[in-house]
């Protein structure tokens, strides 16, 4: 971040918004970046200036499409465009949004920065990347509906109920507030709302489970977190001491990005030596050193949500005595990890066979551009790490047999050069086959592969793999099966699914079909929007929200006695099938 930015912020932090505008002006001469559009834009609308407000926020979603925090302030400033209009027409809403107290609420909740401006700019730039933490702007919105005046409050919250569904934050600021008047079925559904709408916002995330506990505390009712913070303080997780995974924009993370969606550094301007021991990286490692796994989703992480987490070894901190919240790392589990990661994930090349509903919308194959900008970003310092690295996975983001860039990459990565690297696979297993295995040399260097299916009948097939030939992926699940039988190939074999209204009814089916392959594993998870489908759709295939009108169907078909199959791991759909005190054993 630019000294002149972080002084812009700064100076908006303290009211002085036209002197900011200045800070952010000059940042942008030096360098015009999304992001800096959409601090100046923000000052502007807090100086009364709309349309330059909204030329600005429109100027940072060109230089950036996926910038999450300038579209959310580009909705709000539409809609109280819209509203002033509306005061204009003189409806009694309109007179009531004349009020200029009102009016200066609902500009000054447009001006709350996405993140509190007192952060380190790094922390500032992770948080932004994957927007994980709403805290501060729901904080803020709510320290201002506390000084309305009692006259003042019903239009405002009548404003905001009416922009929450564009802007989920301010449901998140409507759930807190009926959490604390103790309304749990109101707030949990603006919560809930909020989470299937961004379901990476881990401040959302804890207060959706905050109205579980309170809800459970004062009704006796059941809830599928009960527990939960115990049982973290007292577990434990090694990925972030092992994994290093870069993500389809450069950005890199020490797990899977839905699990652990804080951001570590971005590889297209820093190396994998840098990131790996970043002060945001070590960050992570203190969190589960000291139980809070605050960075962790407990929504979407599967050892978390199935409570499958190793307990704390007494060599960790915190192992000997649930009471011992000693920070200081043990040798074993340092903050700073030398060496390098010891499994490199790839989830950047987005080029698929398929177009699948939990993944994208359309086919993607990467231009020239895109395979030439992978070349040059990632593969240098992709094949100096793997020097040191134990496995490497493919391809988190697209199918690996299919993108020129992951193919190329694949045959660079030879056996007598890394003679001790494992390769795991996520594919849709259309393309795995003995051709496969023969132009890349897989044969014995396998450490597992993992193939997502979705479906155990070909009809169902058609629908969530879309481009798929099911009686070739059969075909390829019998080869995978037969090397691993009678040719000694010894990778571990897991079949996934990702549950929706689709295909739930099929997941006893999907065990047997495991079973007819005699694979190590199936695992399950919940399907979830990503930004790759509207509301509309995403509601139709989210089945296990209580609301959905085959939700206890769904609860029925985890009744099958085929989940009790040592195979099956319930993953992130668990807290559906076992009550809490089980999971606990």
């Amino acid at each position: 971040m630019a000294q002149a930015d972080q002084r812009g912020l700064e100076l908006f932090a303290q009211g002085r918004y036209q002197e900011a505008i200045g800070s952010f002006e000059e940042s942008l001469r030096q360098a015009e970046t999304s992001e800096v559009w959409s601090d100046w834009a923000t000052a502007q609308f807090a100086s009364g200036r709309v349309p330059q407000a909204r030329e600005g926020l429109k100027r940072a979603l060109q230089l950036n499409p996926q910038n999450h925090q300038a579209a959310a302030n580009l909705r709000l400033v539409e809609l109280l465009a819209d509203s002033a209009q509306k005061c204009a027409g003189g409806s009694q809403q309109g007179i009531l949004s004349n009020d200029s107290l009102l009016r200066k609420f609902l500009q000054d909740i447009q001006a709350i920065p996405g993140e509190d401006p007192s952060l380190p700019p790094k922390v500032i730039a992770a948080i932004r990347t994957t927007r994980l933490d709403s805290g501060y702007f729901v904080g803020k919105c709510l320290e201002r509906l506390a000084k309305l005046p009692p006259e003042i409050l019903p239009p405002a919250l009548a404003c905001l109920e009416r922009w929450a569904e564009a802007e989920c934050r301010l449901a998140i600021v409507l759930g807190c507030l009926y959490l604390r008047a103790k309304e749990y079925e109101r707030a949990g559904r603006l919560l809930r709302f909020a989470c299937e709408r961004n379901p990476l916002d881990l401040f959302a995330e804890n207060a959706l489970i905050a109205c579980h506990h309170q809800r459970a505390a004062e009704t006796g009712a059941t809830s599928e977190f009960e527990g939960l913070e115990a049982y973290l303080a007292g577990s434990f997780c090694e990925v972030p001491w092992r994994h290093l995974e870069i993500a389809w924009d450069g950005n890199t993370f020490l797990c899977c990005p839905a699990w652990l969606p804080l951001c570590v550094g971005n590889a297209r301007d820093q190396s994998l030596e840098e990131i790996w021991n970043s002060d945001l990286a070590m960050a992570i490692r203190k969190s589960i050193l000291d139980g809070s796994f605050r960075f962790c989703s407990k929504f979407h992480c599967v050892s978390i949500a199935a409570r499958t987490l190793p307990r704390r070894p007494s060599s960790v901190p915190g192992g000997e005595s649930a009471l011992n919240s000693a920070l200081a790392p043990s040798s074993e589990f340092p903050l700073r990890v030398p060496g390098g990661p010891r499994k490199l994930v790839l989830s950047y090349d987005r080029t698929c066979n398929l177009a699948c509903p939990q993944c994208r919308s359309e086919f993607h194959v990467a231009g020239r551009e895109e395979q030439e900008s992978m070349e040059r970003d990632y593969s240098p310092g992709i094949l100096r790490t793997l020097r040191h690295a134990e496995t490497l996975y493919l391809n988190g983001a697209g199918e690996a047999f299919v993108g020129r860039h992951s193919r190329r990459l694949l045959s660079l990565v030879k056996r007598e050069q890394f003679p001790q690297l494992k390769l795991h696979f996520i594919s849709n297993g259309q393309l795995l086959n003995e051709r496969a295995f023969h132009e890349f040399d897989l044969w014995g260097r396998i450490h597992s592969i993992q193939i997502s299916m979705d479906a155990a009948r070909p009809e169902t097939y058609r629908l969530v793999r879309r481009g798929g030939n099911f009686q070739r992926l059969l075909s390829n699940l019998a080869f995978l099966d037969e090397l691993r039988r009678t040719r000694e190939e010894k990778f571990r074999f897991v079949l996934s699914f990702v549950v929706s209204s689709l295909n739930f009814r099929e997941i006893p089916e999907f065990v047997q079909l495991g079973n007819r392959f005699h694979v190590d594993s199936v695992i399950f998870t919940l399907f979830r929007n990503w930004g790759q489908l509207p509301r509309g759709e995403f509601e139709k295939l989210n089945v296990v929200n209580p609301d959905h009108p085959e939700h206890r169907e769904f609860l029925r078909v985890l009744e099958s006695p085929e989940l009790s199959d040592p195979i099956v791991d319930c993953g992130s759909m668990a807290p559906y099938r076992h009550p809490p005190e089980r999971r606990d054993e």
